[in-house]
């Protein structure tokens, strides 16, 4: 049996009762180039609704719809012949019904997400975030959906909070497995990063839903590890899903780690796409920058087949400048 969508009310519980509902989900775990993101979305509205159902005038779900922005897994947004237009359309509409604008460009939009550029900077390709945005759609079409969409979402009662995106360049994601020895502690560390900034602005009795990292069933441990100020309580852990009520002073706020995240809650959807769009926009800052210096090259997304490939082009490049590999490869 097909498990249930989640609305913005949390699951059955008298305390827990705010129309709140927040949702984390990473995009670039496991490529060998590239950024890993993590992006998280808290959203408000009417307790029990189905934002999917109440945006259906101008947001599609399965499958695009042409006039409208597909909030769903961005596996299933990045597809096809469009699929940065499509992944872009729906990321930059909502940025600019959460912030009236488009962004100009990457650095502003990254800033604006209180991503720590200075520390991006200092890798030879990220360190030009004047990549004009959109990418790949016109800003005046941008803007109208923005406005729509923003116009919609108020006549519903609708407010989005906040689009938290955290991207872990190569140099810090393999400065962590050095740390920890562990792939999967590295990629919680960055989790939890997202899930403490969107719990700073939740109020009790709000609901996140993260997609499942991996097979990780137990939670608790890095909960406890990382939300320092917070008591966790186990609510429920299966294969499935795996539930916490974090607290600090009366401030409760549920937790769900479940499997098809992204499947279930519009908000870890709309996160899901906002990761994998970041990770796009940072990949297309690396291939720029060696494309600038290898004539010829053919761009890559990262993965590892394509990955080693684009790493033989461009050995020359790397041998000559003696550029340290381990701040462009990951260790794992």
């Amino acid at each position: 049996m097909a498990e249930p969508e989640l609305s913005l009310a949390p699951e059955s519980s008298t305390e827990l009762d705010t129309g709140v509902l927040a949702g984390v989900d990473e995009a670039g775990l496991g490529p060998i180039l590239g950024p890993l993101v993590v992006a998280g979305v808290a959203l408000e509205g009417p307790r029990g609704s189905d934002p999917w159902d109440l945006l259906k005038r101008h947001v599609c779900r399965q499958r695009f719809e042409k006039g409208k922005v597909q909030v769903a897994d961005s596996k299933k947004v990045h597809s096809g012949r469009h699929s940065l237009q499509r992944l872009e359309r729906t990321v930059l509409a909502f940025w600019g019904a959460l912030h009236g604008e488009i962004p100009d460009t990457v650095g502003s939009f990254l800033a604006l997400c209180n991503t720590d550029l200075p520390h991006l900077e200092r890798c030879p390709w990220y360190s030009d975030m004047s990549l004009g945005l959109p990418l790949a759609n016109n800003r005046e079409e941008l803007e109208l959906s923005a406005h729509m969409l923003q116009r919609d979402m108020g006549y519903h009662g609708i407010q989005l909070h906040d689009l938290a995106i955290r991207p872990v360049d190569v140099e810090e994601f393999n400065a962590s497995i050095a740390d920890t020895d562990n792939k999967s502690d590295t990629h919680f560390h960055a989790y939890s990063d997202v899930i403490g900034r969107v719990l700073r602005i939740m109020p009790g009795g709000a609901h996140l839903v993260a997609d499942r990292c991996g097979g990780r069933v137990h939670y608790a441990p890095g909960l406890r590890r990382h939300l320092k100020r917070w008591q966790v309580r186990t609510v429920k852990e299966t294969s499935h899903c795996s539930t916490y009520e974090v607290h600090r002073g009366d401030h409760t706020v549920r937790i769900s780690f479940t499997a098809r995240g992204e499947d279930r809650s519009f908000s870890t959807a709309l996160a899901s796409c906002a990761a994998k769009y970041v990770r796009e926009l940072m990949m297309a800052m690396l291939n720029r920058w060696f494309q600038a210096r290898v004539p010829g090259l053919k761009r890559t997304a990262g993965y590892y087949v394509d990955g080693k490939r684009f790493l033989v082009d461009i050995a020359d490049l790397l041998e000559s400048e003696g550029f340290p590999v381990e701040r462009l490869v990951r260790s794992r």
